[in-house]
């Protein structure tokens, strides 16, 4: 399977994992300056359970931070505010 080199980096910072580009087994496309990576259909799969497991992540953060601003904060009239 081909993958982007750059869609490659964007799973790879977003995951904070390293899948192997630079071991010997990597072939690139065409020329040295080819922008797409072979790919072994297991690596992939690897890639998005951890892509699926970040998002997963980031929605359960977001609904702590929903969820805190539900419980803790009130609206504070601008007279409170400033004692009028």
């Amino acid at each position: 399977m081909k993958i982007d080199r750059e869609l490659y980096e964007r799973v790879k910072n977003i995951t904070g994992t390293d899948y192997g580009v630079d071991y010997p087994k990597e072939r690139y496309e065409g020329d040295g300056e080819s922008n797409v990576i072979v790919y072994d259909n297991y690596s992939i799969e690897s890639m998005l359970e951890d892509l699926i497991l970040e998002i997963d992540r980031l929605e359960e953060k977001i609904e702590d931070r929903e969820e805190d601003i539900r419980d803790n904060y009130k609206r504070i009239d601008p007279a409170s505010q400033y004692r009028v």
